[in-house]
């Protein structure tokens, strides 16, 4: 039975991850003995993060490879256009295809190798753009992540932890916080009147600290949804070509939480006074 119901839910499960979104309303049953497999899943979930993996080699070799004719400065930072572009468009064009593998659920494959491939390599990107090595960082990040996976793949195998409605409605409802003490920080900066305090807690590195940590629970209690609602589609027996969709979801998890790791390594390892 679906643990997520309410018309409320189904909307921040969407904007949270919109292929579990997608998943849970599936009412399908596979012929044949052709349905979801929990180990296929599995390694197709490996795929996409070893892709990701090899995301973050691609930008090294195409950093090579790119001539230094199209490097410019932006903020005092040098940036090659090309490797910017390549960042960007990728990336469009992965979420772009998570869109059209709702409709196409076989394309998820193709569209969620081109997702994992650009965040690897939008991830080293953007530490170049800001002029600082990440390598130290990207290893903790890496190291951590994989943990509060291992953790909470036990705690959900164990049955520690009940996914039901309820907990549901909690998850929600720190997603619905979040996202609006967020939105709320960006517009307090947009008015005169009160940038000085939206500064001044962009500034506060207790704070942001906490509310990056914050994140990262919110981010790994999701994680027991996404296992709830494929586990659910495994035993309602959904035809296997959704197996890709389902890697795809549960790997969107999954570096979103390792993103969210990193950048709270970033913002504790960043000294007092230095900029983003």
């Amino acid at each position: 039975m679906s643990v997520v119901e309410s018309k409320i839910s189904r909307f921040w499960l969407f904007l949270a991850n919109p292929m579990v979104a997608k998943i849970n309303k599936i009412e399908e049953t596979g012929e044949n003995g052709e349905v979801l497999k929990r180990n296929s899943i599995v390694l197709k979930t490996l795929f996409f993060i070893l892709l990701t993996a090899i995301g973050v080699g691609l930008f090294f070799l195409i950093d090579k490879i790119v001539p230094t004719q199209y490097v410019v400065k932006i903020s005092g930072v040098k940036v090659n256009i090309i490797e910017a572009c390549i960042a960007f468009g990728g990336l469009f064009l992965g979420l772009l295809g998570t869109l059209i593998s709702f409709k196409f659920v076989k394309s998820a494959s193709l569209f969620g190798s081109i997702y994992s491939l650009m965040i690897g390599y939008s991830l080293v990107f953007a530490s170049n753009f800001a002029g600082r090595s990440y390598v130290i960082p990207v290893l903790i990040a890496l190291g951590i992540t994989m943990l509060i996976v291992l953790v909470m793949s036990i705690l959900y195998g164990l049955h520690i932890i009940n996914i039901n409605k309820k907990f549901v409605s909690i998850i929600v409802t720190l997603i619905v916080v979040e996202g609006l003490l967020a939105l709320l920080v960006y517009i307090t900066s947009l008015i005169p009147a009160t940038t000085k305090y939206a500064k001044l807690i962009m500034e506060n590195k207790i704070l942001v600290l906490t509310l990056s940590m914050i994140g990262i629970v919110i981010a790994s209690l999701f994680l027991l949804v996404d296992y709830e609602i494929i586990n659910n589609s495994i035993e309602k027996q959904l035809p296997k070509k959704y197996e890709w969709l389902c890697a795809y979801a549960l790997s969107f998890s999954i570096i979103e939480l390792y993103i969210k790791i990193l950048n709270f390594i970033l913002r504790f390892t960043q000294k007092d006074g230095a900029e983003d």
